[in-house]
């Protein structure tokens, strides 16, 4: 790809207060060709450590390169494809020791383990301080405001926070991209969650790998028949019945 149509990552360090201490975002902009006249969309990424290239990009060449979603490079070939909007995508740093706690917004169990109880601080801390955050570094660059053109994305358990967000807070988050999304969760609360309220105006992609384990396929497609059947009724199903992608599909539980 020539270099004047790749996208560039800026890096910037916030001091957070709702969740005390320094964390990275890594902020991908596509380049000043493709991204036309329009404000831009955001992608907020959970785990943002696993965003882009690994620790060990300069070393390996690209197309060895494994243990990441590699976004950079999905959104520079699918914009010169024309195959997606323009978009700035937001990978958010965790820390490893709280992350648990930070993505899952019940207090639960795994095993002798506590975690979770913070999900709902760490929502706050992405509309209140990290959205901020981007205005500021992205001041010459339109970005949209509206809630549907920000959107969710995260991963196992990262992917629990995405769907909760997009479910809960519809004026914030206008939907959710979940890889393997921690559906087991305080026994299925995410499914609870859907059977009980909907999923509103979310529009979502969820997916788990056909090669995982039996438990935690079984936990999300039971997740996914919920978002589907949710879709399928809602009030506007016209307009819902293409707002949910969730299925199962080749592959395990890592990002390769």
């Amino acid at each position: 790809m020539p270099r004047h149509l790749r996208g560039e990552i800026d890096d910037v360090l916030l001091d957070c207060e709702r969740l005390p201490g320094m964390r990275m975002l890594r902020i991908y902009v596509p380049a000043a060709e493709l991204r036309g006249e329009a404000p831009l969309p955001l992608l907020l990424v959970n785990d943002g450590h696993k965003a882009f290239e690994p620790a060990n990009h300069q070393r390996v060449a690209p197309w060895q390169q494994a243990g990441t979603l590699q976004l950079h490079r999905v959104m520079d070939g699918l914009l010169c494809q024309g195959a997606v909007r323009p978009a700035v995508v937001v990978a958010i740093a965790t820390h490893a020791s709280s992350r648990a706690d930070h993505y899952v917004p019940v207090r639960t169990r795994l095993g002798g383990a506590g975690f979770g109880g913070l999900g709902d601080v760490y929502l706050d801390l992405l509309e209140h301080e990290v959205l901020p955050a981007v205005r500021r570094r992205l001041h010459d660059v339109p970005l949209a405001e509206t809630a549907s053109a920000r959107i969710l994305c995260g991963t196992s358990i990262g992917g629990v926070s995405a769907l909760y967000g997009a479910l809960t807070r519809p004026g914030t988050f206008g939907g959710a991209l979940a890889l393997s999304p921690s559906a087991w969760v305080d026994d299925g609360f995410l499914t609870r969650l859907v059977q009980q309220r909907g999923i509103g105006n979310a529009r979502i992609a969820a997916d788990i790998g056909a090669g995982e384990r039996v438990p935690i396929r079984e936990h999300c497609l039971r997740l996914f028949g919920a978002l589907r059947d949710h879709a399928a009724t809602a009030p506007s199903a016209a307009a819902a019945a293409g707002a949910v992608f969730a299925d199962e599909v080749p592959g395990v539980h890592n990002e390769d």
